[in-house]
């Protein structure tokens, strides 16, 4: 909160993860506990509390209401809660929803972050607050940003609101943007990829050169965890993601290796890409460039993926198998 100072007491050594019990939530939650972190949670009011022994806060962030009894003795607090994109929208208004939950329910989160004491902040963000297309370079932190999508505007818009909430409060404030995450819990692009796979489909092929950056959801909750240990005070924000880009043939190729299936490809012409019909606006991205650097968080903080991508299309294959019994 602009302005004023809270000093931290002695008993701000909780980590509060917000959306605890979601994709990214419940991969990082039991990674701090095995780290040895006293660990608390928001969920949804109404929502079940599935985390066994994790002690569960209902707070609605786009309203703050529940927000002061969970922040209590907080010194860290990772903030996962979002409306994420949405294969199928359903508001009449998706930027109004997006900045309702992820503007508005961001400036709550941090303001209680602050007035509790918290040394640390960790906003998850994402790439697409920086854009859609990257051109010939990589895009980096300090890229000029250019959101396309109401979801990219909500999420620039949801750092600036951290970073004025936070501004004189003594917080300090890590951004990390990320790209498409995978891993096993994941609804997205990469268990339609799988099914397909399984499936022995051809995949079809715009851009047979492409490359995009992604991130498995390992090399995440490892990025957060370095957060914790080497933030420094003030404002970071990194862009984080795999060792490597990844071409759509490599993709699913490691994904019908990890199926025993022999990977075909059926190639378009590029244009064919803007004509509907042939796969759903949202698949096509996968098939198309997109790549961002994370040379900044590999030299501040030591980033280094424990993750291949071999690795994390074995962990997430593994998981969809154990889902379609």
């Amino acid at each position: 909160m602009r302005g004023t100072t809270r000093s931290m007491t002695a008993n701000n050594r909780r980590t509060l993860v917000t959306g605890a019990t979601g994709f990214l939530g419940c991969h990082l939650v039991p990674a701090l506990v095995k780290s040895g972190h006293d660990i608390a949670g928001t969920i949804e009011p109404g929502a079940p509390a599935t985390t066994a022994g994790l002690q569960m806060f209902p707070a609605d962030i786009s309203t703050g209401e529940g927000l002061a009894a969970a922040f209590a003795g907080a010194g860290v607090v990772i903030h996962l809660a979002a409306r994420n994109h949405l294969l199928k929208e359903t508001a009449e208004d998706p930027l109004a929803e997006y900045r309702r939950v992820n503007v508005e329910g961001t400036r709550k989160v941090a303001r209680a972050a602050a007035e509790n004491g918290a040394r640390l902040f960790i906003h998850i963000s994402s790439v697409k607050a920086m854009g859609d297309e990257t051109g010939d370079a990589p895009l980096e932190e300090d890229s000029p940003c250019r959101p396309g999508t109401p979801y990219g505007i909500s999420k620039l818009e949801s750092e600036e609101a951290a970073g004025s909430e936070l501004s004189g409060s003594g917080t300090a404030l890590v951004i990390l943007r990320i790209p498409m995450v995978y891993g096993p819990g994941n609804k997205g692009n990469l268990p339609r990829m799988i099914r397909w796979a399984n499936r022995g489909l051809p995949f079809p092929l715009f851009h047979p050169d492409n490359l995009r950056s992604m991130v498995y959801v390992g090399n995440v909750v490892h990025a957060v965890i370095l957060a914790i240990q080497k933030a420094t005070p003030g404002v970071s924000t990194f862009i984080l993601k795999d060792l490597e880009d990844y071409s759509t043939r490599r993709l699913y190729a490691a994904i019908c290796r990890e199926l025993g299936k022999t990977p075909l490809f059926l190639p378009f012409p590029a244009w064919m890409a803007h004509l509907g019909g042939v796969i759903s606006r949202d698949f096509r991205k996968v098939t198309s460039s997109f790549r961002v650097s994370s040379l900044k968080i590999e030299k501040e903080l030591g980033f280094s993926p424990p993750f291949t991508l071999n690795q994390g299309i074995a962990e997430t294959v593994r998981w969809y198998r154990c889902l379609v019994r």
